[in-house]
């Protein structure tokens, strides 16, 4: 089918078939570019096909030299330095069931089993990221940590956007748990008045839209020129509940700090083991990824704990 035939296909079963358009959207999208738009949002991301490159690198630098007319031009070569090479892992998730049960439904479909296989693996690489940017809290005496007592407060939020900013020329989002961050909502309706609009500069002057815009969705969108990105919680297993994303860290992500890859695309295998009575089915999902942090002085920690 091509490109604009498909398009035409999914325009009309959206207008006639919710159902039906979240099992074609499972179906055509590629999994590895649901994982790219989440992380994507502060972090640089890459799909890479096997044989593609593993390494980053950078050009030196080009020399500008003074021209005398009538002289003989000098050219340079460009000169690639390898910054770095990335290391592979694999991540996969499997699941196996009685035969007899999946085919009666009991379950759940095999299609709702995939799903759940995929946004799994979203899950485990939201954790990696967010793991790797936490170390960070570990070091306390760096530039790049603030430490406040709970509620965030505009003054230590500032600093560490100030800060990254300066650093890194841009703050790509701010993250954190959305408890972490809905003390914002607070003063993110408001603006710091100059000494002429008030008497006292600690007042702040309200945003009417702003402050709409939290009025109705509970939520802002954008405070300081940044995006912030709200993550809910993520739970190893509906049982035991350990929670993954820690509550009392906030991260401000500068540009450039580093880069997310997939290697491939999410590879799938079903099969039945047929030496047990009844079978039992198995599906399994794998991909291989790397990730990797070659500017951590673009990234700050606030740690926000309870006073």
């Amino acid at each position: 089918m091509d490109e604009k035939k498909f398009k035409e296909a999914y325009a009309e079963v959206a207008k006639k078939d919710k159902r039906a358009l979240a099992e074609l959207i499972v179906e055509y999208i590629d999994p590895q570019h649901i994982t790219q738009d989440i992380i994507g949002m502060f972090l640089n991301t890459r799909a890479l096909k096997p044989g593609d490159a593993l390494v980053k690198k950078v050009r030196r630098g080009v020399e500008i030299r003074q021209l005398v007319p009538g002289q003989t031009t000098l050219a340079q070569q460009f000169n690639l330095k390898e910054l770095v090479t990335y290391n592979i892992d694999a991540a996969y998730a499997e699941v196996s069931h009685n035969e007899w049960e999946v085919e009666s439904g009991e379950i759940g479909t095999v299609d709702s089993m995939r799903r759940e296989l995929i946004a799994t693996l979203n899950d485990f690489y939201m954790t990696k990221v967010m793991n790797a940017l936490y170390t960070l809290a570990t070091i306390n005496d760096s530039k790049n940590f603030f430490y406040v007592s709970a509620p965030i407060t505009r003054t230590t939020l500032e600093a560490a956007i100030e800060y990254i900013t300066d650093e890194a020329g841009a703050v790509k989002a701010v993250v954190g748990r959305r408890t972490a961050l809905a003390p914002i909502t607070k003063f993110a309706g408001y603006r710091i008045p100059i000494a002429a609009e008030v008497s006292s500069p600690s007042t702040g002057i309200p945003v009417p839209s702003a402050l709409e815009e939290i009025r109705r969705t509970g939520w802002f969108g954008q405070y300081y020129g940044c995006n912030f990105v709200a993550l809910d919680q993520i739970y190893d297993n509906p049982f035991d509940r350990n929670a993954l994303i820690k509550d009392n860290l906030i991260v401000v992500i500068g540009a450039n700090c580093g880069e997310f890859i997939t290697y491939g695309d999410v590879r799938t295998d079903e099969w039945t083991d047929m030496s047990t009575a009844p079978p039992t089915w198995h599906l399994r999902i794998y991909q291989q990824f790397g990730l990797l942090f070659d500017a951590m002085e673009n990234v700050a920690i606030i740690r926000v704990d309870k006073p």
